[in-house]
C-alpha cells in the first residue's frame, strides 16, 4: 500500500445507531470529525493486520 498517497475518496458505510452515538461523543470530546476518528481506526487496522504479516495486498 502506498503510504504517502494524501488522495481521499468517499467510502460509505452502514453503522448500528449506538456505534454512530458513541462515535459521535469521542468526536465531540475530542473536537475532531467523525471522519477524523475513521482514519484512525483503519490506520490501526491496516497495522494490527500488517504486523500479522496477512496477505492481504497492504505489503
Amino acid at each position: 500500500m502506498d503510504t504517502t498517497s494524501k488522495k481521499k475518496v468517499p467510502v460509505t458505510t452502514h453503522l448500528y445507531e449506538h456505534q454512530v452515538l458513541m462515535l459521535n461523543k469521542i468526536a465531540k470530546e475530542l473536537q475532531v470529525t467523525k471522519a477524523v476518528l475513521f482514519r484512525t481506526a483503519i490506520e490501526h487496522l491496516l497495522k494490527k493486520y500488517e504486523d500479522k504479516q496477512l496477505d492481504i495486498g497492504i505489503k
